[in-house]
């Protein structure tokens, strides 16, 4: 077993394991022999056996148990051999240790047990690393905004009239900007958190997917309006789904808005939808700047964001939220990409989620 226990530490929790099992083997002793010398009595004084005939038997019911008594002491020590490491390393974990692994070469019949309590430690020191990654990155992308705002509000508190109306009101407008984002991303990382925390989709109902998609455009058309982006939904996407109305609107939302952000001005975003036996696929293509390889294998990270488009804002945990709800759903989400050709998104849905 890979441990930090102090050696001290390890050998009285050892010692005190044996002597209850010491304990229990004497007082299994003391039955089987009493058992025996009251079967002699009861023979002798009700049945009338010869005292030879007796002795006889008592003899040989104290030996049989007592070879039965042995062999169940061998097999309590093995157990509580093989128990001590399993003991001692629920212990280590309930005081923090999570770097603790059993040897399983030594486990003999308990290896599934030992694999499991491996398995354990490894998923609990995973899901610490991720916690506390999620604390860095989220304490690094609150900072910033929250940076920005106070930066550009002391300029605007200490030069007072001495500044221009034009530069007074674009630092007015970064200080809008960084606070929305701000907002943005208090709002979608609680919304992670719920996502996240989620393993059952409840309050399922059926609607139309694709009114939904066409409600989820026109909340984005401010943002489409202002890049003069041409969007285009494809007239067979119709049809209806059974599901969690609001979770799914996260879905388009964020799809959207990413498309939005990265389409250049008079570009194009197109929606469209594929069906097959088992499964329906809605895409949303884009003709943006488009990602490389080293892009696509990260994009649905939480916080992460392409270095090479950070003039673009974003909070970096959209993709993440859409990810998680399409799993809860039974589907998965893909990325086609290229540097400069745009990205098409598409989320399959299982067929036996629609009625």
């Amino acid at each position: 077993m890979k441990t930090n226990n102090s050696p001290h530490r390890t050998k009285k929790k050892t010692v005190f394991a044996y002597k209850r099992i010491r304990w229990t083997f004497w007082l299994a002793m003391s039955a089987i022999i009493g058992s025996a010398l009251i079967y002699g009595v009861f023979a002798y004084l009700i049945v009338k056996y010869r005292q030879v005939d007796i002795l006889y038997i008592i003899f040989g019911v104290a030996l049989i148990n007592i070879v039965i008594g042995c062999s169940i002491r061998q097999v309590l020590y093995s157990i509580e051999k093989k128990l001590s490491p399993l003991v001692e390393g629920l212990h280590e974990v309930a005081d923090g240790n999570l770097d603790i692994l059993l040897d399983t070469q030594k486990s003999g019949e308990f290896e599934p047990i030992y694999n499991d309590f491996n398995a354990m430690t490894l998923e609990l020191k995973k899901t610490k690393e991720s916690m506390q990654s999620f604390i860095n990155e989220f304490a690094h992308e609150f900072k910033t905004p929250i940076t920005s705002i106070s930066g550009f509000a002391d300029v605007l508190y200490q030069t007072g009239e001495g500044i221009e109306d034009e530069e007074r009101m674009e630092f007015l407008k970064i200080i809008s900007e960084q606070s929305h984002r701000l907002s943005n991303l208090a709002q979608n990382t609680l919304l992670l958190s719920k996502v996240e925390a989620t393993q059952i989709i409840t309050e399922k109902e059926n609607f139309s997917l694709s009114e939904q998609i066409k409600r989820c455009s026109i909340l984005m058309l401010p943002q489409i309006e202002q890049k003069h982006i041409t969007i285009d939904i494809a007239e067979d996407l119709d049809f209806s789904y059974y599901g969690n109305e609001e979770l799914m609107e996260q879905i388009w939302i964020n799809l959207l808005n990413n498309a939005i952000k990265f389409t250049p001005e008079g570009g194009e975003i197109y929606i469209y939808s594929k069906r097959s036996s088992d499964s329906i696929k809605i895409s949303i293509k884009d003709s943006g700047t488009g990602m490389d390889e080293e892009t696509m294998l990260h994009i649905f990270d939480k916080y992460y964001q392409n270095d090479s488009t950070s003039i673009v804002k974003g909070n970096g945990i959209g993709l993440s939220i859409v990810k998680r709800i399409v799993e809860l759903c039974n589907g998965h989400i893909d990325v086609e990409s290229a540097v400069g050709k745009g990205s098409v998104f598409t989320v399959t849905l299982p067929i036996g989620e629609m009625k």
